[in-house]
C-alpha cells in the first residue's frame, strides 16, 4: 500500500481551510457560535454552507484511509502505542488548557458567568464542584469542553473499532468477500451507494438526534462520520477503482455544482414540496451535495498532486498543531480587536494573519521541547 500523496494534500488543505472557516464563523449572520463580530454577512452564510457540506466528511474520510494503512504497518498494540498517545493526550491537554480562553470569551461575552478574572475562571473550570458552573455539565458529572477538539475522541473511536475487527476482516476466511468487492466495485456504486446510505442516515437519524457533539448522544453524525471513515477505509485499498477516480474530475465538478446550487435554492427557503417523496428527494441531493464534493476534491487532488515536496513533508508535521490552536487564538484574538471596530476588512484579514503566524511561531517552539510535542501531538522524526 503505497502513500498517497493526494490525501497528504488534501489533509493540509482541509485543516488550512478550517482558520478561514471558524474566522467566517464570526461574521456569518444567523449562525451562532462562541463569540461573534460586531459585522455580519448574509452572503458569507452560501460560501460557509458550501464547505460546512463536505470538510468534516473530508476529514473522516482521510483519516479512515491513513488508519487502513496504519493497521497494516503497525501490528497488533504498537498501533495502539501509536495512536491513543497521538489523539488522546492532545485531547485531555486541549481540554484543560487550549479551550479555556474559548469558554471565558463565551461565557463573559452572554453574560452565562460573569468572571473578569482569566486566571479566577480557569480555577473555577478545573473545579469541577465550582458553584458557577453546577448548572453547565456536559460530560457526565464534568463541565469540561473539548469544543472544536471534538474530531479527537470520534477519530479515536473509529480508529479503535477498526482496529479491534482488522484481523478478523484480514483472515483467510474472508478472502473471498475481499476479492468480490475488489472484482464487482463499480465507479457507479462508489457514486451513488455512499449518497443512499448517507441520504439514509439523514432520514432516519437528523430529525430525533441532531449534531450535538456529546459523544454519547450524537448518532447522526457518529453514523455520518464513521461511515465516511469506513469508505475511506476500504476504498483506499481498492486500486483500481481509486485509480480511476481523476478520470471523473469533471463530471464529479459539474455535478457537485449542480447540488450544491439546489442547496443554495433549500437554504434560502426553496422546497420541493411538503409531500413524502419531495423531502426524500430533498434528502437525497443534500446527501450527494456531501459525497459529490468529496469525490471532486479526492479526484483533482490526484489529478494536481503527484509529488511529496519538502514543504508538503513540513506542513503535514504542522497542521496538527495548528489545528489545535487555531480556534483558541481566533476567539482570543477576536476578543480583543472586535471592540476596536477596525473595519469589516481590515478585521477579519488581520485575525487570519496573526492566527497564522501565531501558529506557525507557536509550532516552531513547540517542536522543539519534547514535553509540548507529545501534548500537541507533533511527530519528529530524527
Amino acid at each position: 500500500m503505497a502513500r498517497l500523496v493526494e490525501l497528504d494534500w488534501l489533509r493540509v488543505i482541509v485543516f488550512g481551510l478550517l482558520i478561514f472557516y471558524h474566522t467566517g464563523m464570526l461574521y456569518t449572520e444567523g449562525w451562532g457560535w462562541h463569540y461573534k463580530s460586531t459585522y455580519s454577512s448574509e452572503f458569507l452564510a452560501n460560501v460557509m454552507l458550501w464547505s460546512n457540506q463536505w470538510r468534516m466528511a473530508l476529514l473522516f474520510f482521510i483519516s479512515g484511509a491513513a488508519v487502513s494503512f496504519l493497521v497494516v504497518k503497525l501490528q497488533g498494540w504498537q498501533f495502539l502505542r501509536e495512536r491513543v498517545p497521538l489523539l488522546l493526550l492532545p485531547l485531555i491537554f486541549g481540554m484543560l488548557v487550549i479551550v479555556v480562553p474559548q469558554v471565558y470569551v463565551e461565557a463573559n461575552s452572554t453574560g452565562v458567568i460573569i468572571c473578569p478574572n482569566f486566571w479566577h475562571f480557569w480555577y473555577i473550570y478545573l473545579d469541577q464542584h465550582s458553584a458557577e458552573f453546577a448548572e453547565h455539565k456536559n460530560i457526565g458529572s464534568m463541565h469540561l469542553e473539548w469544543n472544536h477538539l471534538w474530531f479527537l475522541p470520534y477519530l479515536l473511536a473509529y480508529s479503535l473499532i477498526m482496529w479491534a475487527v482488522h484481523p478478523w476482516l484480514s483472515h483467510k476466511n474472508f478472502l473471498p468477500l475481499r476479492l468480490r468487492f475488489t472484482r464487482y466495485t463499480s465507479m457507479a456504486g462508489i457514486v451513488f451507494f455512499p449518497i443512499l446510505m448517507l441520504s439514509a442516515i439523514g432520514f432516519f437519524l437528523y430529525a430525533d438526534h441532531p449534531v450535538t457533539h456529546n459523544f454519547v448522544d450524537d448518532w447522526f453524525n457518529h453514523a455520518r462520520s464513521f461511515f465516511c471513515f469506513l469508505c475511506g477505509f476500504f476504498l483506499v485499498r481498492n486500486s483500481s477503482i481509486w485509480k480511476k477516480l481523476s478520470d471523473f474530475r469533471w463530471q464529479f465538478l459539474l455535478a457537485a455544482i449542480c447540488t450544491y446550487v439546489y442547496c443554495l435554492f433549500s437554504f434560502h427557503g426553496g422546497s420541493l414540496g411538503d409531500h413524502f417523496v419531495a423531502k426524500g428527494l430533498n434528502n437525497l441531493i443534500w446527501s450527494a451535495n456531501l459525497w459529490l464534493w468529496l469525490l471532486c476534491f479526492i479526484a483533482w487532488a490526484q489529478h494536481l498532486f503527484t509529488r511529496t515536496p519538502p514543504l508538503l513533508r513540513y506542513l503535514n508535521g504542522a497542521v496538527f498543531c495548528f489545528y489545535v490552536l487555531h480556534q483558541t487564538l481566533i476567539i482570543s484574538f477576536a476578543y480583543f480587536l472586535v471592540p476596536l471596530k477596525l473595519g469589516a476588512m481590515i478585521e477579519p484579514t488581520l485575525i487570519i494573519l496573526l492566527v497564522g503566524i501565531c501558529c506557525w511561531v507557536l509550532y516552531e517552539l513547540i517542536r522543539r521541547i519534547p514535553v509540548m510535542r507529545v501534548l500537541f501531538g507533533v511527530k519528529v522524526k530524527s
